[in-house]
């Protein structure tokens, strides 16, 4: 489930405040100008997993209608076979889930 925006500020401008309080990182631009890149990066990173889950979910539907040799169809279970579909997607795509 992707978050809200807000929800994704609030988690934008806590990585923000902590990476900045640990001096983990220099800021060489504005604070909202990073806040907003953490926010387009977030946002982007929860589209693309959305993607591969929308997918996975094609792909599993159309491998357990083609059913598999030696399994009956009432044997495979969706949610599992769509786990493995997008975990192999994910990694051809190099997205770490």
């Amino acid at each position: 489930m992707r978050p809200s925006a807000a929800q994704i500020e609030r988690v934008a401008g806590t990585l923000l405040k902590r990476l900045t309080a640990a001096r983990a990182v220099d800021l060489d631009a504005p604070e909202q100008t990073v806040r907003a890149r953490f926010v387009a990066v977030l946002a982007q990173n929860f589209d693309e997993e959305a993607a591969i889950d929308r997918e996975a979910t094609v792909e599993a539907e159309k491998l357990i209608r083609q059913g598999a040799p030696g399994v009956r169809r009432e044997d495979l279970d969706l949610r599992k076979v769509e786990q493995l579909v997008k975990q192999r997607i994910a990694k051809a795509k190099g997205f770490p889930l």
